[in-house]
């Protein structure tokens, strides 16, 4: 009556099996029923008590928190890397004894006492964390994708705000495979695509070559090496600046002002963005991606690589190059332990890990500029949109590797919208990817582009940000061939002097 328990089911365990010391009645009992059942003062009966560890936002944030596997041993995530603190350490005494085995008061009594474990805190906002899964795990249905991830993060701080894959795993479920536990958004790495030409063309910005309207003549073909490279969508000739270049999303065009960086600048200004490299987020499992050096290039790789291609990244490392550019070129490195409270109720903050310059603010300035245009109705991404906020954002369609052929042919793409808001002073970062979609579009600003917009509304209407009360700032996206380049004859572009040096045919 207490406990709820079949009355049958409680005979049958006081008379089955004899001849056991004690026999379990009923489980998962609660402390009021314990309490409410040692008021009747019934003989015999006694209560043992159970750990049992709790995932309050179970698969949403199961990566990443971690969890406990067999022997109650840590097996992913914060669980793993944290063992130690989180643990603690167990207590010894060391004492005399009688022959009855009581202690002897006045002999020998040593004591190591036990020190408690640390509670970890860390920088995810549950809200926004459950938010990012359900919007991720919605779209990936939605487009009949297998899988899709996102990331919020504090562009000041680089602190994790959330940090969310799908699918997920329940922790509380023992039934587990180990393909279904991993944290894909950091050990996931595919081709980046045309995220990476923010790269491209923030070291061409750097190096001097280019400004933000510099005239860019976008031919129907590029040949290059003796392949023929051609943008997402046909289009004839196309008079645009590096602003439309990046706007339009563009990869002749971005060849055209990449090419100008040589192999070893391209190579290097990707090093200092943190491709090819371990973020220094900690989690376990983290792939650092595949930046080929210079000397294993093929013919056209320092081509693809100006727009994301031959270059395989995670997600959290093409976000860092986001943080980097929002925080005015420093790059700081993501995380996601906030602090943690010892023993005596004292809390620690974690330190802010050191920023890096890697760009001027005048370069990062500039670059958000030209992002402001991609969510705009004449962008690739007017999906991204936020009524009354200024956002800026680049949109990619990356071709993937068939793993049966090893070719593109086949192997789909990773549709992928990643961003920053308020544009005029950036709060958060906010990525967001779709591995392999076959319903409703390809394209990143269609597939991704209104997640992205979904997470950021509720990020920055629950930090409370009021939206904007100017316009965004615009720029001329293309221009009039009829009118001098500056610094350059009548009508002479990058296009122009790279068609005339490959004989590219111009329609």
């Amino acid at each position: 009556e207490t406990t709820g328990t079949d009355r049958g089911a409680v005979l049958r365990a006081l008379l089955e099996p004899l001849g056991e010391k004690y026999t379990i009645v009923a489980r998962e009992v609660t402390p009021q029923q314990w309490q409410d059942l040692r008021t009747r003062k019934v003989p015999g009966i006694t209560a043992e008590t159970i750990m049992r560890r709790e995932y309050p936002l179970g698969a949403a944030a199961a990566p990443l928190v971690g969890w406990m596997g067999a022997g109650q041993m840590p097996a992913g995530g914060i669980e793993l890397v944290r063992d130690e603190p989180l643990t603690g350490a167990p207590g010894e005494a060391t004492f005399e004894v009688g022959a009855l085995g009581e202690r002897i008061s006045t002999g020998l009594y040593e004591e190591d006492p036990a020190v408690p474990g640390q509670d970890v805190r860390l920088s995810i906002d549950a809200d926004l964390q459950w938010y990012a899964y359900d919007a991720v795990r919605t779209r990936v249905k939605e487009a009949g994708a297998p899988s899709g991830y996102a990331t919020v993060i504090d562009v000041a701080t680089g602190r994790e705000v959330a940090l969310a894959s799908y699918p997920g795993f329940d922790p509380a479920e023992r039934e587990q495979t180990a393909e279904g536990m991993r944290n894909a958004a950091v050990e996931d790495v595919y081709e980046p695509g045309s995220t990476g030409k923010l790269i491209t063309a923030a070291a061409a910005l750097e190096e001097g070559l280019v400004e933000i309207d510099t005239p860019i003549e976008v031919p129907v073909r590029l040949v290059r090496h003796g392949t023929t490279f051609k943008d997402a969508e046909e289009h004839p000739v196309e008079h645009l600046t590096l602003a439309g270049v990046l706007a339009k999303s563009s990869n002749m065009g971005t060849i055209l002002f990449g090419e100008q960086l040589s192999d070893d600048q391209l190579y290097g200004w990707m090093k200092k963005f943190g491709l090819g490299d371990w973020t220094g987020i900690g989690l376990p499992g983290e792939s650092k991606g595949l930046l080929p050096e210079p000397s294993t290039w093929s013919g056209t790789t320092r081509y693809t690589l100006t727009y994301g291609q031959g270059v395989s990244s995670t997600l959290l490392q093409q976000a860092s190059v986001f943080q980097t550019v929002a925080n005015g070129g420093v790059r700081v490195p993501p995380s996601v332990v906030a602090g943690s409270t010892d023993a005596e109720g004292r809390y620690h903050e974690e330190p802010v890990p050191a920023g890096t310059r890697v760009i001027s603010p005048e370069t990062a300035a500039t670059l958000t500029t030209i992002m402001e245009q991609v969510p705009s109705a004449t962008g690739t991404a007017p999906a991204a949109a936020i009524d009354g906020y200024h956002v800026a954002g680049k949109t990619s369609t990356a071709s993937r590797i068939n793993p049966r052929t090893g070719s593109y042919a086949g192997g789909g793409v990773t549709s992928s919208f990643m961003g920053f808001a308020p544009a005029d002073d950036p709060r958060y970062v906010v990525a967001v990817a779709i591995q392999r979609p076959t319903r409703i579009s390809e394209y990143g600003g269609v597939i991704a582009g209104p997640v992205f917009r979904d997470i950021m509304r509720f990020a920055l209407q629950d930090a409370g940000i009021p939206p904007a009360t100017t316009p965004p700032d615009e720029v001329p996206i293309t221009y009039d061939p009829d009118k001098p380049a500056p610094g350059q004859p009548r009508g002479v572009t990058l296009g122009d002097i790279a068609i005339k040096d490959e004989g590219t045919p111009r329609e």
